[in-house]
């Protein structure tokens, strides 16, 4: 079943559902717009049950995304360049929100990844890419600052010189070098993208789904920790509460108690 949205595309398949950012004449660029739609998008999903997993894509062959849409961008700096832009809906807020997203979510690189589309890769659990993906921090080049990229790329594990690298020198990477930085899990043929990120979200979403939910909340409180006794002492904790409230947690321990 496909939805069709002004911007985005909505598919689910069983426990699975892709959100394609639909505007490939723009290579899927970030207009305000298209960002309140992915929100309001992955705000549906956050509640529907029947779904374990988010695959995020581009339309089209040629980008992921290409990053914000420079055209609701200023031309001009100086301290008369205009209004507060604060309030504006941002990359920022949907990669929070899929930092954040109680499914487990992998994005799905189908060509170039820039600027913000960076920012919405680096939060996704996972990451699967077109051997023809290339992925780079443009904003060098073009006068302003990776801001949401540099709040949240140090806080992921990416080593910091790769983080620096990209950051200052504006050059883009190729799908293995970006894997091999972190950025990414797989690299798949081109052809075979799509297909190959279904069969992962389905082969993800054949687990419990309060296991799964509790799999991510774990994690990303153990990241959030101070130190690492007390990652294990949160772990621990999630762990018991998951027993509390699943009546299927341990199932696949009872055949060793025959």
């Amino acid at each position: 079943m496909i939805t069709e949205g002004k911007f985005t595309l909505l598919e689910k398949r069983g426990a699975v559902a892709k959100i394609t950012i639909n505007r490939a004449e723009k290579r899927n660029a970030l207009s305000r717009d298209v960002i309140r739609e992915i929100l309001s998008v992955l705000e549906a999903l956050r509640h529907d049950d029947d779904i374990a997993v988010v695959l995020t894509t581009g339309a089209g062959d040629i980008a992921y995304c290409a990053g914000r849409d420079l055209s609701e961008f200023p031309t001009e700096g100086g301290k008369n360049r205009g209004k507060d832009r604060r309030a504006e809906p941002r990359a920022y807020h949907v990669a929070e929100a899929i930092r954040t997203f109680p499914k487990v979510t992998i994005a799905v690189v189908n060509g170039f990844c820039l600027g913000a589309g960076i920012t919405l890769l680096l939060p996704h659990d996972l990451a699967i890419a077109s051997d023809r993906a290339q992925f780079g921090l443009p904003e060098i080049k073009r006068g302003f600052l990776p801001y949401p990229i540099i709040a949240t790329m140090f806080k992921t594990q990416i080593p910091t010189k790769f983080a620096f690298e990209m950051i200052l020198t504006g050059e883009n990477w190729d799908a293995q070098r970006s894997m091999a930085a972190g950025l990414i899990n797989r690299v798949v043929p081109h052809a075979q993208l799509q297909d190959e990120a279904w069969k992962w979200g389905e082969e993800i979403g054949k687990f419990d789904k309060v296991t799964l939910r509790y799999c991510k909340m774990a994690a990303h409180s153990s990241m959030e920790a101070a130190s690492v006794p007390l990652a294990a002492e949160i772990a621990w904790l999630m762990q018991e509460e998951h027993a509390l409230v699943n009546p299927r947690a341990y199932a696949g321990t009872r055949q060793f108690h025959k």
